[in-house]
């Protein structure tokens, strides 16, 4: 892959109030997703962040080469792959935390909301659309290769 490959960020972002219980267990997921496993671009980050209106929100980042035209070709299908574990592993990880404390988060890719996680569950958007949409997207192009 060339090295000017966009890179792109899938956030997700806590809605609503965060008690410093929430914001500590998000950061010690930060640091326990970290070491579980070898991060394409980097481990999901914590993210502590203040608006332009001064609204303070808390969530990850998670950097992915991005998939958008016309680069999308140009993606090694492993590391697309391994792009794709990673984001299935950051919204486990969220689902459990949604779980435990009651919180939503949305989840944005490239700057566009792509589902939620509501109850420590993932909507249809996250569940069906992005990570389903992108296994068929990849099973297709193993069988054609």
């Amino acid at each position: 892959m060339r090295e000017e490959h966009p890179i792109d960020r899938l956030v997700v972002a806590l809605e609503g109030e965060a008690p410093e219980s929430l914001v500590t267990a998000m950061r010690e997921s930060a640091i326990q997703l970290a070491g579980r496993r070898s991060w394409v671009l980097g481990p999901p980050q914590f993210i502590d962040q203040s608006d332009e209106y001064g609204t303070r929100w808390f969530g990850f980042g998670l950097s992915l080469y991005t998939a958008l035209p016309p680069w999308g070709a140009e993606i090694d299908p492993q590391v697309d792959r391994a792009h794709l574990e990673e984001v299935k592993e950051l919204l486990t990880e969220v689902c459990g935390i949604s779980e435990k404390s009651g919180a939503s988060f949305q989840v944005e890719y490239a700057g566009e909301l792509n589902g939620m996680v509501e109850s420590g569950e993932m909507d249809s958007g996250l569940k069906e659309t992005l990570i389903g949409e992108w296994e068929r997207a990849l099973d297709a192009a193993d069988r054609s290769t």
